[in-house]
């Protein structure tokens, strides 16, 4: 998959939230890896409604340099709305989405589109992915992570390659696709499994987050998990199973004559089917065609979606 001569080949897009000390970087290291690559590029900056010196900073560097480009959001909207708005904005053939802490090393990315090149056509994006042998996340991440593709490897019916989260590059028209949905939790990842697509990884080594702390939190990283397991299935066949298991064995409570123990299995049963309900109708509402656009600008002028 080749881009036109006169068009842009690949975007590096990046969200951003209050990035003031490191947006320059963040910014020069993409366009370094764009120039080195030798085919037509852009950086996409999107800024999510920061509060601090980022957008002024971004209008310097768009001035200063026409491959980058700026979109901002406003109001804040959160990563998800912000990873959507570059998804709908870039104009590269290829899409790569980065965070602005650069643990999703934009000179992995050349690896990654080349691998989206050389890939089969119903390929949508190539994965760039890392072993926890060569990270330092704090352990309650890494035990997270792991519990999650055990439930994932074995539960899912729409699986996703181990370490597919949010570090890709995606071909354009997928790329627009999910951009108009209206997903709020789970990972690209599961996102793209829950819609049958197909991907393919690359491996990294993670480097150290210029931050202390994932700026997602253990509660964001919850939620995303919790999304994803929803998404792919796991929490519906979680469910099921304690549905099926709460039932019967509230049923063999009552022939013992034990009216306690099998109200407690009545509940878990109950409990469970709601949980299976819940997690489809989370599916079905994360996968919608968004009727609302995002309130997205492009530096300070009104930027209409393109296709």
């Amino acid at each position: 998959m080749n881009a036109p001569a006169t068009g842009v080949a690949l975007s590096f897009v990046i969200p951003m939230f209050n990035e003031e000390d490191i947006v320059r970087e963040a910014v020069a290291r993409a366009s370094d890896v764009g120039r080195r690559w030798g085919r037509p590029y852009e950086v996409l900056a999107v800024d999510d409604g920061s509060l601090d010196a980022t957008p002024k900073i971004l209008a310097e560097l768009r001035a200063a340099d026409p491959a980058v480009r700026w979109v901002q959001l406003r109001p804040n909207c959160g990563q998800p709305a912000a990873s959507k708005a570059g998804l709908l904005s870039a104009r590269g053939a290829m899409i790569a989405v980065l965070d602005a802490d650069l643990q999703t090393p934009p000179e992995v990315v050349p690896r990654m589109a080349e691998a989206l090149e050389r890939a089969a056509p119903d390929v949508a994006a190539v994965f760039g992915v890392t072993s926890t042998a060569n990270r330092d996340d704090p352990a309650r991440l890494l035990v997270g992570q792991a519990v999650f593709y055990f439930l994932e490897t074995r539960l899912g019916r729409r699986p996703i390659p181990h370490g597919a989260s949010s570090f890709f590059v995606m071909r354009k028209e997928v790329a627009r696709r999910l951009g108009r949905l209206t997903f709020t939790k789970g990972n690209v990842g599961a996102i793209m499994a829950a819609l049958g697509l197909r991907m393919e990884t690359v491996s990294y080594v993670k480097p150290r987050s210029y931050r202390a702390d994932s700026r997602l939190g253990l509660r964001g990283h919850v939620e995303e998990a919790v999304g994803s397991l929803a998404l792919t299935g796991v929490l519906s066949r979680l469910g099921t199973a304690g549905a099926l298991a709460g039932g019967l064995l509230g049923r063999a409570m009552v022939s013992r004559s034990r009216p306690g123990s099998a109200l407690l299995l009545g509940a878990l049963a109950v409990g469970s089917a709601a949980v299976v309900g819940a997690a489809e109708l989370f599916s079905r509402r994360s996968l919608r065609t968004a009727r609302r656009e995002l309130p997205m600008f492009e530096g300070e002028a009104a930027y209409s979606v393109g296709a």
